[in-house]
C-alpha cells in the first residue's frame, strides 16, 4: 500500500497549477507524480447511558387503620336505698268485764204478793277484739349493685402517616453515530520519476 506523504497543500497546488497552466513546462522530465485523493469521513456507533428520568423523592400518605372494640361500661353505679318495713300486727280476742258484780233491789212476786227483795247482780263479761303489734315498723337499708352494659366503638389502631420513598433514576442506553475521522482530501505520490513517463 502506498504511503501518504504530508505535503503542504499550498506548495503542491502551486507547483501543479504552474505546471498545468504554463505550456512552457510541458514535456519536462518527471521527478515524482501525485494524484489527488479524497478520503471520506469515518464513523462509528457508540453506546452511552442517558437519564430518562432523574432520581427523586416521593412522599406517600398512608391512611389510618381503624378497628372495632367492645368494652364494658357502667350504666348505673352501686347505691344504698332505705326501705320502710311496716309493723306486723295481729288481732287477739279476750274476755273483759263489761259490768261488775253489784247488789241492788228489785220487786218480785212471792205467793202473789209483790215483795221488794235485795238481790245480787253478778258481773257481766264480753269478748272483745284488739290489735297487738307483733313486730314494730322499721327502716332497712338495702344495697343495689351497679349495672353494666357492653358497648362497641370505633378506635384508631394505627394513625395516618407520611413516608418518604426514594425513586432511583431511570437510565436508558442509546446508540448514536459519531465521527471518528472527518473527511479529507490531499495529494498522494503514486510513483517515482521512472513511472511518471
Amino acid at each position: 500500500m502506498i504511503n501518504l506523504l504530508p505535503i503542504r497543500r499550498g506548495l503542491v497546488a502551486g507547483l501543479l497549477a504552474a505546471s498545468v497552466a504554463s505550456p512552457a513546462f510541458a514535456g519536462g522530465k518527471s521527478l515524482a507524480c501525485y494524484q489527488q485523493r479524497h478520503q471520506p469521513a469515518i464513523y462509528k456507533t457508540v453506546h452511552e447511558n442517558v437519564v430518562v428520568r432523574p432520581a427523586g423523592v416521593v412522599h406517600q400518605t398512608i391512611p389510618a387503620r381503624y378497628g372495632r372494640v367492645t368494652e364494658r361500661v357502667l350504666i348505673e353505679p352501686e347505691r344504698v336505698i332505705a326501705r320502710h318495713v311496716p309493723a306486723v300486727t295481729r288481732t287477739v280476742h279476750q274476755k273483759v268485764m263489761v259490768r261488775p258484780k253489784s247488789i241492788g233491789w228489785e220487786w218480785r212476786h212471792i205467793k202473789g204478793v209483790r215483795t221488794l227483795c235485795k238481790v245480787v247482780h253478778p258481773a257481766q263479761y264480753a269478748t272483745q277484739a284488739r290489735t297487738v303489734v307483733v313486730h314494730p315498723a322499721r327502716t332497712v337499708h338495702e344495697r343495689v349493685p351497679a349495672r353494666y352494659a357492653h358497648r362497641t366503638r370505633t378506635v384508631v389502631i394505627e394513625p395516618a402517616r407520611t413516608v418518604t420513598r426514594h425513586v432511583p433514576a431511570v437510565v436508558k442506553t442509546v446508540a448514536r453515530t459519531v465521527e471518528v475521522r472527518p473527511a479529507s482530501s490531499g495529494w498522494v505520490q503514486v510513483s517515482g520519476h521512472k513511472r511518471c513517463n
